[in-house]
């Protein structure tokens, strides 16, 4: 009788290489590498040359979910939190698609390319600025926080049934010396 004997790594190499095989005819006969026809699928948005930047407004937060908050749905202090930072980080995740759309693109004017370059590097710095001043907020004490800043003012909410005027004003520097807005453009809403 002839014996054979096999090395624990060849095996391994065996079995390996037939499993590759077999994932290769799988992805054959399962159309994996078939070449697919551009014009079918789903459409490729691209933008149009002359858009200018200025065009593009973003929608208020939760300007669909009034109903929730209205019927009560929104009970929980943390899940509104949470629900605020989704449509937030949604609203924005459309205009940064949009602009590296812009960017992209060949047929963009450089002019609009630049701004909106320009305009892609102050998103990620507010995005910054609002997630440390939300972090700030929880270790001075506030159960939570939440920020929205834009070029003129800021919005913020943080989970108390109301602000003693030493809490607002501590808030209220707090952000302004963070962010560069005057006082008189801050909103702090208490939130239960």
């Amino acid at each position: 009788m002839f014996s054979v004997i096999i090395k624990r790594r060849t095996l391994t190499l065996i079995l390996m290489g037939i499993c590759g095989v077999l994932l290769l005819l799988a992805g054959l006969k399962g159309g994996l590498f078939e070449q697919k026809n551009p014009g079918q699928g789903m459409p490729v948005n691209r933008p149009v040359n002359d858009v200018s930047i200025e065009e593009v407004t973003p929608q208020p937060f939760m300007a669909n979910k009034t109903e929730e908050v209205n019927t009560g749905r929104v009970n929980d202090s943390s899940d509104f939190y949470v629900e605020y930072r989704l449509e937030r980080d949604r609203t924005r995740g459309q205009r940064i698609e949009w602009l590296r759309e812009v960017i992209n693109n060949d047929k963009s004017a450089v002019e609009t390319r630049q701004k909106a370059q320009e305009s892609l590097l102050v998103i990620s710095s507010k995005m910054e600025i609002e997630i440390e001043l939300e972090s700030l907020l929880r270790a001075k004490g506030f159960k939570d926080a939440a920020v929205m800043a834009d070029e003129q003012a800021v919005t913020v909410i943080v989970t108390a049934d109301k602000l003693s005027v030493s809490e607002s004003s501590e808030i209220n520097n707090l952000v302004s010396r963070r962010t560069g807005v005057d006082a008189q453009h801050i909103v702090i809403i208490p939130k239960i």
